[in-house]
């Protein structure tokens, strides 16, 4: 398998492939070293805490922020306001298996770009926003660098996920809420 600059050339078609990808986007081909993972999460600021952090928590007067992340898909141009106070899987609908993914990728045409069924999960902590690949076949990208399965990946706002080659820009909203 030849390596052009940082894509992967694959052997069967000659199509170009992002670093990271264990299956040709244009043929299907198996990649066999699939290129580089990012092995460790984003880098961090002093204290541990993910740099550039949207902090959530409790105002003066007793308002606190809601994180919202509107989903911006890139290959059709559709947008989706996602409420970020409990985990998003994002994949393709599988009624038969029981699998209905918050984000369905499935009518922008995630199937035939590599979205698994149950592709990743995107999920808040302490205010930061974090996306984890589920051992996804096509894997999950982070700015065009391929993260590590299992591992919690922060993104920020105007950053760019792809599940398998379907690209999203998240938008990150926080907005006020009276707390009870």
């Amino acid at each position: 398998m030849a390596q052009k600059g940082s894509k992967i050339i694959c052997p069967s078609c000659g199509a170009e492939n992002l670093p990271g990808t264990l299956f040709c986007v244009q043929c299907g081909t198996y990649l066999p070293s699939g290129g580089p993972l990012r092995t460790e999460p984003l880098p961090e600021e002093e204290g541990g805490r993910p740099a550039h952090v949207h902090k959530e928590g409790a105002d003066s007067d007793g308002q606190s922020r809601a994180i919202n992340i509107e989903v911006e898909v890139l290959n059709t141009g559709r947008k989706v306001l996602l409420s970020a106070d409990r985990e998003i899987l994002v994949g393709r609908l599988d009624a038969a298996h029981g699998i209905f993914p918050e984000l369905d990728m499935t009518t922008d045409g995630g199937l035939e770009q590599g979205v698994s069924r149950r592709h990743a999960r995107i999920y808040t902590r302490d205010g930061a926003c974090f996306v984890e690949d589920l051992d996804s076949t096509n894997g999950t990208f982070l700015n065009d660098e391929r993260v590590t399965p299992y591992l919690p990946y922060a993104f920020h706002d105007g950053d760019v996920l792809m599940f398998g080659t379907m690209k999203m820009r998240m938008h990150i909203h926080t907005g006020m809420h009276r707390n009870s």
